[in-house]
């Protein structure tokens, strides 16, 4: 009895060991099979290989390299097609293959007769001719970008006075250098399907960036933006518009335009500066007259105004303010020469002396003999410096006077002259100065102390 028990148990255990040993010859088989082919379901670019030393693999993939198709899908539209040795795909694929064979182990063959194993092929890359592929990529996009739509970035920008955002526009213009890093990563993941749309060229600028939001808020504050300057006895407005339009924007960023407000404050000066204008004189004895601008003027101070008005800008704040101005005759009340000054009448020979809105002294003078080429030059001027016993000098002349006030920036100036026997008339056609206006020796003595530096000078 007890040894057909024990028979028993030997046939038992014989049932479980059989299938055993033979899955573990199965396995060891299967093991020793794969250790110099490529496990099961392995594919290289679409191409399989499992089963094929690495010989045989790079014989197979050398065959089929040529003739595979990679297509060009533009969402479900196919636009064309390449075969692998167009896009730039080598060869040979030895170094390649022996890579992957490295990575494999044989021992895990059953895992992948249900799951594709998995391959580095990271050094795949250098497979793939990149100057071939960049050629392709290039004359591809440029062909297939004959008809289609450049992408449009989203913008800011102020219309009628108003803030507008216009938002970006997609498009379906291929990216010539996106072509090339998708066709890679496509041949790569072993896809035989070039899906365009991750090639299209996109917007820089969005609406939902934070640099545009951040951008359109501090727009929106200065859209706002308004002033007033008051200018001698004027009140002159600056529209949100004037203001809109010294604003400079490039995608995200805006700038304030320096040279934009240098213009405008240039449009001030031709308005209502006078350094540069032609005025309407009356006259004492010629009636109203033009003179001509001289070195007598105000215009704005453009290098101290710009930088006060680029910061009310940023700012964001309305401002009310003087304009800055630089020169003579800037006045409140916008009275320009006012009423004390001295008037030269060339064509009377004659000068007079005001104060206060009265005629104080007069007397007839010698100016510069025109006929020598030595005119006295027309134009508002002022007295700008006062000396005593001064030598003038000049081409052919070196000339003591008492009294020296110059008025402009050439030599010209008034001064006593004792060697004129006469003054007034036609003398000075003959007799006439070097360009100064020639005073009496005691008209002069007495004018000199009364006139301050600063004093206008109208010459015509």
């Amino acid at each position: 009895m007890r040894n057909q028990g024990t028979n028993q148990s030997m046939r038992k255990i014989l049932w479980w060991a059989i299938p055993i040993v033979v899955l573990l010859v199965i396995y060891i088989g299967g093991a020793i099979h794969y250790q110099n082919k490529f496990l099961p379901k392995t594919e290289i670019f679409g191409i399989k290989i499992a089963g094929k030393t690495t010989t045989q693999a790079n014989s197979t993939l050398k065959d089929n390299i040529k003739t595979t198709k990679y297509t060009f899908k533009d969402g479900s539209k196919t636009v064309t097609t390449a075969t692998g040795a167009e896009i730039g795909m080598s060869k040979d694929f030895g170094g390649m293959l022996t890579t992957v064979k490295n990575s494999q182990n044989a021992w895990s063959w059953p895992i992948h007769l249900f799951t594709k194993p998995t391959a580095s092929l990271s050094k795949a890359t250098a497979i793939i001719n990149d100057d071939t592929l960049n050629q392709f990529s290039t004359s591809t996009a440029a062909k297939l970008n004959k008809n289609r739509v450049a992408p449009r970035d989203a913008a800011l920008s102020f219309k009628n006075g108003k803030l507008v955002t216009t938002r970006e526009h997609k498009g379906n213009l291929i990216s010539a250098t996106k072509l090339t890093s998708t066709i890679k990563k496509s041949v790569l993941a072993d896809q035989n399907t070039v899906n365009l749309k991750k090639t299209y060229v996109t917007p820089q600028v969005t609406t939902s960036m934070k640099s545009f939001k951040n951008l359109k808020t501090k727009l929106t504050k200065i859209a706002n933006v308004s002033g007033t300057f008051k200018i001698e006895n004027k009140e002159v407005k600056v529209s949100k518009a004037e203001v809109q339009s010294w604003i400079d924007i490039k995608g995200t960023t805006m700038t304030i335009s320096k040279s934009k407000i240098d213009n405008y404050l240039t449009s001030i000066d031709h308005k209502y500066g006078t350094y540069y204008k032609t005025r309407h004189f009356k006259s004492t004895a010629s009636g109203t007259v033009d003179v001509p601008a001289g070195i007598y003027g105000w215009t704005v101070n453009h290098t101290k105004e710009i930088p006060v008005l680029v910061s009310a800008v940023k700012a964001g704040k309305t401002f009310h303010k003087d304009i800055i101005h630089k020169g003579m005759g800037y006045h409140a009340d916008g009275s320009d020469i006012g009423n004390t000054y001295i008037e030269v009448d060339k064509q009377n020979q004659m000068e007079y002396y005001y104060k206060d809105g009265k005629m104080v002294m007069s007397s007839a003078v010698d100016t510069g003999n025109p006929n020598k080429g030595h005119a006295t030059p027309s134009g508002v001027f002022d007295v700008w410096s006062k000396q005593r016993n001064a030598i003038l000098k000049g081409q052919g002349y070196s000339q003591p006077v008492s009294y020296w006030m110059p008025i402009n920036d050439t030599g010209v100036g008034l001064h006593d002259s004792p060697w004129q026997p006469q003054y007034g008339g036609s003398w000075y056609l003959s007799h006439g100065s070097h360009g100064c206006v020639n005073n009496p020796p005691a008209f002069i003595a007495k004018l000199y102390p009364q006139v301050a530096l600063g004093t206008p000078v109208v010459v015509f």
